[in-house]
């Protein structure tokens, strides 16, 4: 204990007496390890840390898997007796439950208050909470007898709904509400880790409040999500191969709405919430891994200068007596503090940027609310700090501790054995700074080609000054088709009546946002029935108008027709080119079960699945032929669409006082929300690999810089002999760029590796782009000859008289 608090105090002092060395070396340890400990908080909590709930490994999602011709718009949902069927006829499950959420589309109003409120709900089955294991925070969950029409009048809060409208009123459970006009009793409020569908649900209702009139409980009609639990002894594979045979069965037995659904995906519960988002994150601690891998270089390169500079200081130890193993030690116990001080001061970035890291995700990551430093991760700080200390300390240690006594006792020891030593390490640090900046620059680079793309996408329709407002039918109108539609037209036309509104239009659904409902038609020349890949969109007349999306053919739907009750539809190219090929579509009949429409437009192609998939088949229907409770306006406007959102509420409400008006945003958001993944994941790696690149510059400048430092006296006599300042200049930036450059082909080819890596995440480009790959190479040569020149201009400059005093 004696010798450590000895070392401890001799590499305090010794670091003391070089404070810019300590500086920078604390600070570059300090920015991977920030780095790394913020990443790994992420992942920790989202990837690692298991679901609150009761036994989580148990739980799983249940997915109906689409015939192989195209039923992306179910996206494996249910409809409902399919999944009753489920439910009564396997035996894997312990327990399964359905549930109905759509952010922005499964909405109820809250009213009463200042003014009334949509909210994001969440519409569950019997058992739902029980099956999850999770108690309420206050009250209780409803009962099966509560998931029945007419009896289930009850409401369940999340935790933020609970403080933010309520004031967290302990005395809340058996009050009630009234939600879309009628009376609902609140029943219970859920703990503020709950968050499942989605923290964006703000309550949960029985699903027995759908009626027929939302969403028809048809067979064909697949809308529920169904998670479930495992029963003992049953693995998801298994479960799986016996949810098969039950769906196969079902596809026998209706051959009309199930042909083709004879298939079940069973996937645990976490990794459905997961999704996509585990490749990104892990590719992400992969980068920053990186990024402290060339962290340490740098400190080792650094360590291994300042053993060459005290060379003359270990050999003078040796020969008084010091063994090799006590200069190790000591030279090891610098490392560590250097390393240790860079962690701390790591974790402080860390913590201080861990808030905007959660920002910038934009809810791109689950559960970015539990995102914490919790002391798993300053364990992993604290680890990683003590492994780069002594992994990263040891060579240099080692090479400074054995000495040429003869050279670095002799006068000035500038060629000392333990430089020379050294001198092929540095060059192969730099080598494998540079090679790994490569790796990350690549990926970088693909990712911001990537964005690029999906940034410049034409999604088929035009956002320039579209304001989109979310409204429901009130409970009053809902039942009744006539005054739903009157209702409708009223609001309709009073909003475009508006100054500076342009047109209005109204839809079921966001484009991009998906959602189409999954009817099958029988169309002319097919003998069986197509379901269109983005379902039935479900429109108002002016709807193509206020989007931008071009009319190609024929008319757009009209208040006429509603008035006549026509059987009229309006297709997109894609179904035309699909199901109608050679074919003029105006004219053509489709058959939904026994009712005739008539195609009257032709529209085209917009992307409503999202802005990285293909524009896919669409059939537009009219609101009054397939009439649902909710809608958004569009609203396209002369100028800036939000200096009309006041006078548009201000409307709506004159109209009636009771209608919410929520979601009202801007029709460019919505498209700049659609990229708001990869704009993160791209952000995050295009700063890591910019701090690669500066790292690994520094490196070249260091090692350069160090070489015309110890070499200044052989300069000094080749240009005393003659030699030229930009002969010098091209030596020196030779002699130290000849690594970076090696480091460049390595980490080419590793990253013509590695980036498949990254394919996954990528829109529009090749893991192999070579405009990507050149760039990459090109940007490294430029700045390690920037860095490499900034030290050689300095030799070049040197005074061969002073040089030769200096000796």
């Amino acid at each position: 204990m004696n010798t450590l608090l000895e070392d401890l105090r001799y590499a305090f002092r010794s670091l003391g007496k070089s404070p810019g060395f300590a500086a920078v070396a604390v600070l570059t340890l300090a920015l991977g390890i920030g780095a790394n400990s913020a990443i790994f908080s992420v992942v920790h909590n989202v990837l690692l840390q298991p679901l609150a709930y009761a036994d989580p490994d148990r739980l799983v999602r249940v997915f109906h898997d689409a015939p192989e011709d195209g039923f992306a718009v179910t996206r494996g949902a249910f409809s409902p007796p399919d999944f009753e069927d489920l439910q009564r006829g396997n035996s894997a499950f312990a327990g399964l439950a359905a549930y109905y959420f759509i952010p922005g589309q499964s909405e109820t109003s809250l009213l009463g208050g200042e003014a009334p409120q949509e909210l994001d709900t969440a519409f569950v089955s019997a058992g739902f909470f029980p099956l999850l294991g999770v108690a309420p925070e206050l009250g209780r969950t409803p009962g099966a007898e509560e998931n029945v029409a007419g009896a289930d009048n009850v409401v369940v809060l999340s935790h933020g709904l609970w403080q933010g409208r309520f004031g967290a009123d302990p005395r809340i459970v058996g009050k009630t509400v009234s939600l879309d006009g009628d009376a609902f009793t609140i029943i219970g409020v859920m703990p503020a880790e709950f968050d499942f569908p989605s923290r964006e649900a703000a309550m949960w209702v029985p699903l027995s409040l759908i009626g027929e009139d939302d969403i028809p409980r048809r067979r064909d009609l697949r809308w529920l999500d169904v998670v479930g639990r495992l029963a003992p002894g049953m693995t998801p594979e298994s479960a799986d191969a016996a949810a098969d045979t039950v769906v196969q069965r079902l596809a026998r037995e209706y051959p009309d709405s199930n042909e083709g659904w004879n298939g079940v995906t069973v996937q645990s519960l976490k990794a459905s919430l997961v999704g996509d988002v585990r490749p990104a994150l892990l590719v992400l601690l992969g980068a920053v891994a990186l990024v402290l891998l060339i962290a340490c270089a740098n400190l080792a390169n650094l360590l291994l200068a300042r053993g060459s500079a005290r060379a003359r200081e270990f050999a003078i130890r040796t020969a008084l007596g010091a063994d090799r193993g006590r200069i190790v030690r000591q030279l090891l116990t610098e490392s560590l503090v250097l390393a240790l001080l860079g962690g701390a001061l790591g974790l402080g970035l860390a913590y201080a940027g861990l808030d905007t890291l959660v920002a910038l995700s934009a809810d791109t990551i689950p559960r970015p609310d539990q995102v914490d430093l919790d002391l798993r991760v300053v364990a992993f700080a604290l680890a990683a700090s003590i492994l780069t200390g002594v992994l990263f300390g040891l060579a240099p240690s080692l090479a400074a501790s054995k000495p040429d006594l003869q050279d670095s006792l002799g006068e000035g020891g500038r060629s000392s054995s333990a430089g020379r030593r050294s001198r092929d390490m540095r060059g192969a640090l730099v080598i494998a700074q540079t090679a790994l900046a490569v790796v990350l620059l690549v990926g970088a680079g693909l990712l911001i080609r990537s964005f690029w793309n999906l940034t410049h996408v034409d999604p088929g329709f035009t956002g320039e000054n579209v304001l989109s407002v979310s409204i429901s039918t009130p409970s009053e109108v809902i039942f009744d088709d006539d005054r739903r539609s009157a209702y409708r037209r009223e609001i309709l036309s009073r909003v475009e009546n508006l100054p500076g509104v342009i047109a209005v239009g109204g839809s079921k659904t966001v484009p991009l946002h998906g959602g189409g409902e999954g009817y099958a038609f029988t169309v002319p020349g097919r003998a069986e029935p197509v379901a269109p890949e983005s379902g039935v969109l479900i429109v108002t007349p002016g709807y193509f108008r206020a989007l931008g999306i071009p009319l190609l053919q024929g008319r757009d739907f009209s208040h006429a027709d509603e008035t006549a009750g026509a059987p009229v539809l309006v297709v997109n190219e894609a179904f035309a080119r699909t199901y109608l090929p050679g074919r003029n579509p105006l004219g053509e009949t489709l058959r939904l079960g026994e009712t005739e429409l008539r195609i009257v437009g032709l529209v085209g192609d917009v992307r409503n699945d999202g802005i990285a998939r293909e524009a896919a088949p669409a059939v537009y229907a009219p609101a009054f032929l397939l009439p649902r409770s909710s809608m958004k306006l569009f609203i396209r406007t002369a100028a800036d669409p939000l200096q009309v959102a006041s006078a548009v509420r201000e409307t709506i409400w004159d109209i009636n006082p009771n209608q919410p008006v929520s979601n009202i945003t801007t029709m460019q958001q919505v498209v700049s929300e659609t990229v708001t993944r990869p704009r993160f994941f791209t952000l995050l790696l295009g700063g890591f690999a910019g701090l690669a690149m500066v790292l690994a510059a520094l490196g070249v400048y260091g090692v350069i810089a160090y070489a015309v430092s110890r070499r200044t006296y052989e300069i000094g006599i080749r240009m005393a002999l003659g030699a030229r300042a930009g002969s010098v200049l091209r030596m020196t930036i030779a002699q130290g760029v000849a690594p970076a450059l090696a480091g460049l082909v390595l980490g080419l080819a590793a990253a013509f590796l590695l980036s498949r890596v990254l394919s996954t995440l990528l829109y529009g480009v090749g893991a192999a782009d070579p405009a990507t790959f050149g760039g990459v190479a090109l940007l490294l040569v430029s700045v390690a000859l920037l860095a490499g020149w900034l030290p050689a201009s300095r030799a070049a400059r040197v005074n061969p008289a002073s040089a030769l005093r200096q000796e």
